[in-house]
């Protein structure tokens, strides 16, 4: 698979837009691609650890010679500086460290940011030029803000493990650190609106990033539903929650269809034209009266009548067969896409998506960013950083030009 990953072979030049800009991350898993995130923008983003690493370089799964994965996702890119947290000689350093930086990551909660005289506003008065992104659970304030957390806990108070997983069963949680990724994309976005405001102004401040919140901010329209509609939405698992709409195998796989949406038949008569055109003579029943009542249409009888017919026509076509000529019909129908699918998508591979980073001697794959700027490099520029990549010595010198510093 290596092989079909492109490698880091690129026209326009490796600095960034955030260029000159020094981040100290000093988060925890909850934290850390958040990191990741503004160094592939071009960022120096010193990760702090203990003497012997975080505890991220050794979770699983792990290559042969013991890498992590995720620690190599969420790290590419940065700095390591071993620092030993017991030693009060550290603190000066983290301190001196603070003043040449222009940001700096944390992911506790207020009490134990004050245990370590890291209280985002305490931080904030001593460099007055600095942007401190506090990613906490609950947020800085409120009953809940020094409530231990987790993944699970964190899925289940924003509310996205209430739609997760089958309707006669318990929640599912979604494999992985669902929320730190969620979390992530939230706190780099509003750290670059803090730093448009540093660059600007040459005063930090102190962004308060809740996951919970975060979580919530992610129900797709969930809140929508429950404010226009007075709908509180619930797990459908797999099944669609109407005829016409969900997953439908097809000769390699699966395709997504959208043949109704708020019990509306959206595109009905195109999907009947479609179906009878390929020669499928039961399609000619959808046109029924019943097929317009939004109860006949979410019922269980009426998805699986409707299923029964599609996948009569889609088992003999392929989904990409199947993605263009329902486009083409103005039908919304979708390839569902494998790793392997994405590897060699025409699109994915023109753009340069993946990367290719050698990491310890290994090939390893990494998704690219979502975006491209004019003339400057955005991805990973290289893989995590092996323990104590950096010294306190190497990075004496002063913050980035752009990011003039207010006096204390």
């Amino acid at each position: 698979m290596d092989g079909l990953v492109v490698t880091m072979n690129h026209s326009e030049t490796m600095s960034g837009p955030l260029d000159g800009v020094r981040v100290i991350d000093l988060t925890s898993r909850l934290g850390a691609y958040t990191g990741r995130l503004l160094s592939d923008l071009g960022a120096e983003v010193i990760r702090v650890e203990p003497p012997g690493g975080v505890p991220e370089r050794s979770h699983a799964p792990l290559t042969e010679d013991g890498l992590s994965f995720s620690f190599a996702f969420t790290e590419a890119g940065k700095q390591s500086l071993v620092a030993d947290s017991t030693d009060t000689s550290n603190a000066v350093q983290l301190e001196h460290l603070l003043s040449t930086a222009q940001m700096l990551l944390t992911s506790e909660g207020p009490a134990l940011l004050r245990a370590r005289d890291m209280s985002p506003e305490d931080v904030t008065n001593r460099h007055p030029g600095l942007v401190h992104v506090s990613i906490s659970p609950f947020g800085l304030t409120g009953p809940y803000a020094d409530r231990p957390a987790s993944d699970l806990t964190l899925l289940a108070a924003g509310g996205l493990l209430g739609l997760a997983g089958d309707p006669d069963r318990e929640p599912l949680r979604a494999w992985g650190n669902q929320t730190s990724v969620i979390a992530g994309v939230h706190a780099a976005t509003a750290a670059l609106i803090a730093l448009l405001s540093l660059e600007s102004t040459g005063r930090g401040q102190v962004v308060d990033l809740s996951v919970q919140e975060a979580v919530a901010h992610s129900l797709e329209n969930a809140a929508q539903y429950l404010d226009l509609e007075g709908v509180v939405r619930h797990r459908v698992g797999a099944g669609p929650a109407e005829a016409g709409t969900g997953l439908f195998k097809c000769a390699d796989g699966w395709v997504y269809l959208v043949g109704g949406l708020g019990g509306r038949p959206l595109a009905w008569e195109s999907i009947i034209e479609w179906l009878t055109d390929q020669g499928i003579e039961e399609a000619r029943t959808l046109d029924a009266d019943k097929w317009q009542e939004r109860t006949w249409r979410r019922s269980r009888e009426g998805s699986t009548a409707f299923r029964r017919i599609f996948e009569k026509f889609a088992v003999t076509r392929t989904k990409q067969e199947l993605y263009e000529s329902g486009q083409g019909r103005g039908i919304s129908v979708a390839p569902v896409a494998t790793p392997e699918d994405l590897i060699n998508d025409p699109q994915l591979v023109a753009r340069d998506f993946f990367r290719t980073i050698d990491v310890g001697g290994n090939k390893l794959g990494f998704p690219g960013s979502p975006y491209r700027f004019a003339n400057a490099y955005v991805g990973p520029r290289s893989g995590p950083p092996s323990l104590g990549s950096t010294s306190a010595a190497k990075l004496s010198t002063p913050a980035g030009p752009g990011y003039e510093r207010t006096p204390a």
